[in-house]
């Protein structure tokens, strides 16, 4: 991970790539650069030609010739995102260019403008676990953050995401919550998944991963596995014929850190 502020100090940017996640579970891996970094008319970013369906893209549509756009009042725009599990429902592009109506170019794109009169709008950016992890690990998750977790109502980033080494049962048994840490071990359970070790992990919680989710993310050997990070997002539980408090992964909630698959381009 490196920063606009880190990429400023540098005399020359070494190659960089989109550490997003796209649909099917791959990295994105697209090929980035720094603009703008000494710009005083705009800020710096890095820009990408993402694959589609990247969860740090931030363009799914595009312009078509004649489109000028027109002022749009929206309500404030709280910091959410909206989690990945699943499939990604179809995508009408950013808030900077929503098209309502894509057979017909020119003035229907719509540039949002912040009017505080306004109700808030439901603009939640689509993330992954994968690169809520990367901002985990590097601290840079936004303040005041709030997920949305399928069809649930939105939750305070701080009131469900706990590291290993703070999920302890009396505070967490039989509640959802998004665990992180450190794969120090596993096993095989008699269905095909793996009950994942956390080192340091209070009560000794570990994560399960079932049979279909292996097979999504490519997992044949899980000796691979080992020392990297983790993050899922489940139910913290001890069922009666377990040994183990753990947490039961839901689909496509399990990522790992550096990737199992990397897809560069």
């Amino acid at each position: 991970m490196i920063t606009l502020e880190q990429a400023r100090t540098l005399a020359v940017l070494p190659p960089l790539w989109c550490p997003g996640e796209v649909p099917d579970g791959s990295e994105c891996g697209a090929k980035a650069w720094a603009t703008a970094l000494h710009s005083t008319k705009k800020s710096a970013a890095f820009a990408a030609h993402h694959r589609t369906g990247c969860d740090e893209d931030s363009g799914k549509t595009h312009s078509q010739p004649g489109d000028a756009g027109h002022d749009h009042a929206q309500g404030n725009r709280p910091a959410q995102w909206r989690m990945r599990l699943g499939a990604e429902p179809p995508s009408s592009g950013p808030d900077g260019r929503r098209r309502p109506d894509p057979r017909r170019p020119g003035s229907l794109t719509r540039r949002y403008r912040t009017d505080p009169a306004q109700r808030d709008m439901d603009t939640a950016d689509q993330r992954s676990f994968s690169t809520m992890l990367l901002n985990l690990i590097a601290g840079t998750m936004p303040q005041n953050l709030e997920l949305l977790l399928g069809g649930k109502k939105p939750v305070p980033a701080e009131d469900i995401i706990v590291a290993a080494r703070d999920a302890d049962s009396a505070t967490w048994l039989n509640r959802d919550l998004i665990i992180w840490g450190t794969v120090a071990g596993y096993r095989t359970t008699r269905w095909g998944g793996l009950m994942i070790r956390l080192e340091k992990a209070a009560n000794s919680v570990a994560i399960l991963v079932d049979k279909q989710s292996l097979e999504r993310l490519g997992i044949t050997d899980p000796n691979i596995l080992l020392s990297r990070d983790v993050i899922a997002y489940g139910r913290y539980t001890k069922p009666e014929e377990s040994r183990w408090f753990h947490v039961h992964a839901v689909t496509s909630s399990v990522a790992f850190n550096p990737r199992v698959v990397r897809r560069r381009r």
